[in-house]
């Protein structure tokens, strides 16, 4: 869709059914009520915007508009044109979802709000409001529902309405206010939702408060990303101070622990290591990477049989791992035993035919054992993916040029050299043809060397990021994007590629903003489009997400897999029934798509339909009979079934596929509790918390099977750790007065209780009645 203020008044008529003589109507009506009806824009605390609707001004330097538009933004604009002044929020009435805001130095003239008769059926109305953002536009319809007193105000008319209206007028042909525009109701019709003028009426005469600003907790520091640059620099030192600082900060986190075992690992300190790794394995005896580098430790320590008994566990965790065949075969080359260690090379790569380590060291072994063909060909193949090792290339150059593969061997040795522009371009042609047919090696040779011999080639650096991407290398990319886009900072391509890397290093803010740019360059950038609704998905805006795809839609047949992140992008929208839509569409291309049908299955399940959902779980498992989140999935729409029995299996299917996804640990864990087996619910949940410390569902539940196995004073250690992120939690301080009701301590309960009447009388006065019920005398005095 195109932004639109005024078009051809036949153009306003194809495209709302009005006669010309109605499209007459609508032009005025918009030169009479568009100087009222302004832009309502959120902006999170570093400006940067969130959402936007409309709003209406209904009196001078005040504007109404629905509540959902503008609710917990720390920032509130008001923006007539292009000039945006701030907004506060005054007051509400939250149940017909109308706010009235105060806007100094606002100058727009208040809307006339229509008194007396209100509108009949079939009568003209006009919704003015900026529809997606584009600019004001005007539609035109009928009133299709005459004003309805229950449960509020309200009327229905047929006037189009799109993401964006919401908060806009509804007007009648005088241009007076009949209605502010607040819902679309379904998808079949264009039935939309209009609370009446009474509504915005009584809001000028009052209404409640706004509800208290959220604070929002600071973000949890991302220990393990931050500790991988350090691995990668093998800096070891840094990284143990790192590591200790994550222990101490998560004294539960099974990674945290193996971080500082493999940091003390490195540093020859064998002892701390291993009772670091230990400490892993406690809390989680299914880590496979603290089994690896305890293997490790134990053989450096001349330990070998241990090793073996460690690497045997890594292997029953992850059989497809090749980290344990690599450590095998390093350990047998270098005690001689070639052959053996061959055996385990070859594995190592049958696991990993992408890892560039492994290749290389099966060409060294093939090399040792002088079988000098076999070894070219896995140090070539180390080389083609990537591998930067210098020993292992100067080899491979060394073999080349013994069987008479010059100019191979050329390739290898040669130093890179300056020349000419047009030789800068031919380089970068080659390797867009090297990465083309996957030859990753190849391809980034050739764009180095096009880098090389013509520095300011932008599309010879945004061709070098992209095989730095397909090589799993995103911080060189990075660079190597930061050069293109310095050279061409007007390319929408050279933005949209280093969106794209931006997106791969979870820096969204960043990512947005190059996408954003690309877009704005080329508005038919189809990579532009792309870039910037994955990046608006993974960043948690799925309004901004959903409207970026519905263009990329308008610009292109979009593959099945974008139309699953579209309908991912409405779900978070919380609009299932349009997410149910477009899925559809991602079926009929291809109905053994798997995301299609864990997609549709959360749909489904978002709309109060655990059957539906069911279905397309099962079906999901036929495409992929090991998915876990199928599984996972399976078992939780079984448990909202209420066929718990049913719901288990599957349930503790996924986590032995997958022992750490903490969701479907949770879900084991609720559906033990609720078929009341409380130490395998127990067993579950603690998991659970292990792989997802601050899990809440999970520590509630947790309380909740504690409580019910007659151990109290866990199950309040549990409810008073979630009262320390959820001070008014009701149901948590009902858990904490029963836990000391249990253990007959009537003074703690009390006191417990009193703090619950304060935060929730009536859950408060129904646990008095239970308590009384159950024959605690003392609960008589407990206020009610």
């Amino acid at each position: 869709m195109k932004p639109m203020a005024w078009v051809l008044a036949g153009a306003l008529g194809a495209a709302s059914g009005l006669a010309a003589a109605e499209a007459d109507d609508a032009k005025r009506v918009f030169s009479l009520a568009s100087p009222s009806v302004v832009t309502v824009r959120t902006e999170d605390d570093k400006g940067v915007a969130e959402g936007q609707g409309s709003g209406v001004v209904v009196a001078p330097q005040r504007v109404v508009t629905n509540c959902h538009v503008i609710e917990n933004a720390p920032v509130i604009r008001v923006f007539v044109g292009d000039k945006g002044l701030p907004a506060i929020w005054l007051r509400r009435n939250a149940i017909q979802d109308l706010c009235l805001l105060q806007v100094d130095g606002l100058a727009a003239a208040p809307a006339r709000l229509r008194e007396g008769a209100v509108p009949r059926v079939g009568e003209p109305v006009f919704a003015v409001g900026n529809p997606l953002g584009f600019g004001l536009a005007v539609s035109a319809g009928l009133v299709a529902v005459g004003e309805q007193a229950q449960p509020y105000p309200y009327l229905v008319s047929t006037a189009p309405q799109s993401p964006g209206s919401s908060g806009g007028g509804l007007f009648d042909r005088e241009g007076r206010l009949v209605g502010v525009t607040r819902a679309i109701l379904g998808t079949g019709q264009n039935l939309n939702m209009a609370m009446s003028a009474a509504g915005v009426a009584a809001l000028l005469g009052g209404g409640d408060a706004p509800p208290a600003p959220v604070v929002v907790p600071a973000p949890e520091k991302p220990w393990l990303p931050e500790a991988e640059p350090l691995i990668r620099s093998e800096d070891w030192g840094a990284l143990e101070t790192h590591a200790r600082g994550w222990v101490v900060a998560q004294p539960g986190s099974a990674p945290a622990h193996a971080t500082l075992g493999q940091a003390l690992l490195r540093q020859q300190r064998l002892p701390e290591a291993e009772v670091a790794l230990r400490r892993a394995l406690e809390i989680d005896p299914f880590f496979f990477w603290a089994w690896a580098h305890l293997a490790l430790v134990q053989y450096s320590r001349g330990e070998p049989e241990a090793a073996e008994v460690s690497l045997a566990k890594a292997d029953a965790i992850h059989p497809m791992n090749a980290e344990t065949a690599v450590r095998r075969a390093e350990w047998l080359r270098g005690q001689q035993r070639l052959e053996e260690a061959l055996v385990h090379a070859k594995e190592a790569v049958r696991r990993a035919p992408g890892r560039a380590p492994a290749w290389r060291l099966l060409g060294q072994i093939e090399d040792e054992l002088g079988r000098h063909q076999d070894a070219a060909r896995a140090l070539a193949a180390a080389a083609r993916l990537g591998d930067v090792d210098a020993v292992a290339r100067g080899r491979l150059a060394e073999l080349y040029a013994q069987s008479g593969k010059v100019d191979e061997a050329s390739r290898l040795s040669a130093a890179a050299e300056g020349g000419r522009r047009e030789q800068g371009r031919t380089q970068l042609v080659l390797g867009l043809g090297e990465l083309k047919r996957g030859r990753l090696g190849p391809a980034e040779e050739a764009m180095r060397k096009a880098t090389a011999l013509a520095p300011d080639l932008a599309d010879a650096w945004s061709g070098l990021a992209a095989v730095l991407m397909r090589l799993g290398r995103p911080l060189e990319a990075e660079e190597a994007g930061e050069k293109a886009v310095a050279l061409a900072p007007a390319n929408a391509e050279t933005r949209a590629n280093r969106a794209g890397i931006r997106l791969e290093l979870n820096k969204l803010p960043a990512a947005i903003e190059d996408a954003h740019r690309a877009v704005e360059l080329d508005p038919k950038s189809l990579h532009g489009w792309r870039m910037l609704s994955l990046a608006y998905l993974k960043a948690g805006k799925p309004r901004e997400a959903a409207m970026a795809y519905q263009k990329l839609d308008g610009l292109v047949s979009m593959t099945p897999d974008e139309l699953v992140s579209w309908a991912e992008a409405m779900i978070g929208t919380g609009n299932p029934d349009q997410a149910l839509v477009i899925l559809r569409r991602a079926e009929a291309a291809d109905p053994k798509l798997l995301r299609m049908c864990l997609t549709t299955a959360k749909a489904l399940g978002a709309k109060g339909d655990p059957a539906g959902a069911l279905a397309y779980e099962e079906r999901a498992l036929v495409i992929d009979p090991v998915n876990v989140l199928a599984w996972s999935g399976k078992g939780y729409a079984l448990m909202k079934l209420g066929r718990l029995s049913e719901a288990i299996e599957p349930l503790e299917t996924a986590v032995r596929l997958d022992p750490n996804m903490a969701n479907a640990w949770i879900n084991l864990g609720e559906a033990q509790l609720r078929s009341r087996n409380l130490g395998r619910a127990i067993q579950s949940l603690e998991k659970a918390l292990t792989l997802s410390p601050t899990a809440q569902d999970a520590r509630y539940y947790l309380a909740q099977a504690y409580l019910g196995a007659r151990l109290p004073r866990k199950a309040r250690e549990n409810a008073q750790t979630l009262l320390e992120k959820q001070p008014g939690a009701a149901p948590v301080m009902t858990l904490v007065v029963l836990s000391h009701l249990m253990e007959n301590n009537i003074p703690a309960a009390a006191e417990a209780y009193l703090q619950l009447f304060a935060r929730a009388p009536e859950s408060a006065r129904k646990l008095r009645g239970q308590a009384v019920s159950s024959g605690v005398a003392a609960a008589r005095d407990w206020p009610e």
